[in-house]
């Protein structure tokens, strides 16, 4: 009965630490990621010089777990998506909070997804291949 117990409690132990080694790794890998989506927030109204916080943040258009972000937001100030906006490709080391614009590309007002027949005025070498010739 005593190695049955023995046993059991090894697993038990065993798992909990599994688990425990799991959560810190999720902790530590989100909080990368908050700290990278906050400095493409400061990169974004830097850029425009529009201190709006109703932004759009697109993770997958670029390659998801490529740690490269499409931030969008208005070009005149209104309700999201209403006005005409701007959509920054951006990656790279955050140095001063902001990391580095590699293109991006205009959206009509009112357009509700970002996709490729919409886009127009792309510039940089992020937008090329994803934008309309």
């Amino acid at each position: 009965m005593s190695q049955v117990r023995l046993v059991e409690t090894t697993l038990l132990v065993l798992v909990g630490i599994v688990l425990a080694a799991a959560t810190v790794n999720d902790v530590v890998r989100q909080t990368g990621i908050n700290q990278r989506l906050i400095a493409d927030l400061k990169t974004w109204r830097h850029y425009t010089g529009h201190d709006y916080h109703n932004l759009s943040i697109d993770q997958e258009l670029l390659g998801a777990g490529s740690q490269r972000e499409v931030v969008c937001g208005n070009t005149r100030p209104g309700v999201p998506k209403a006005r005409t906006q701007i959509c920054l490709a951006i990656w790279g080391t955050a140095v001063d909070g902001r990391r580095t614009v590699h293109g991006g590309w205009y959206l009509p007002a009112n357009v509700e997804f970002d996709v490729r027949a919409e886009r127009y005025g792309c510039f940089g070498p992020a937008a090329q291949g994803i934008c309309p010739q």
